[in-house]
């Protein structure tokens, strides 16, 4: 598995942990928002300061996920890299998408969108601040940049 980061301008999306890991090792591939995009493509995966603590809890109790304990999750920055192929209310899911993938839209509330990933991988924790939406990073310049102070990224 390569960890080498992609240059340049990305999109990116935050989460909340477990989710930003789980999507960025490809156990989730389907994340549902409450709003839509037209954007397909690259997308790296932030992962904010939060912790969703009871999801964690199930997917530790309830699975064999091998997610890392709490205090080896990584927060504050970039974890990881995907392809956002289809974003789709689950009422309104194309005919051309796979059984497995339409499966993953089950959980997804009829009024909200699924954002579906694909070719997930982890890369190495790239610290910097997350905001709402989709939003762009420069790789390159957090790269370059010296280490932020911690209390700036949250």
């Amino acid at each position: 598995m390569s960890t080498l980061v992609p240059s340049g301008v990305l999109k990116a999306l935050s989460l909340k942990q477990p989710f930003a890991w789980l999507i960025a090792n490809g156990y989730l591939l389907v994340d549902d928002r409450s709003w839509g995009t037209q954007y397909r493509g690259p997308i790296l995966i932030h992962a904010s300061k939060g912790l969703y603590e009871a999801y964690y809890q199930h997917i530790k109790s309830n699975t064999d996920v091998p997610i890392p304990d709490r205090d080896k999750l990584e927060y504050g920055g970039v974890v990881g890299i995907a392809n956002l192929v289809l974003c789709s209310k689950p009422g309104q899911l194309p005919a051309g998408i796979s059984r497995e993938q339409r499966a993953h839209f089950g959980g997804v509330h009829q009024e909200y969108y699924g954002f579906l990933f694909t070719q997930a991988r982890p890369l190495p924790l790239m610290p910097c601040a997350g905001k709402l939406g989709i939003f762009e990073i420069d790789t390159d310049q957090l790269l370059t940049a010296p280490p932020a102070a911690q209390k700036a990224l949250f």
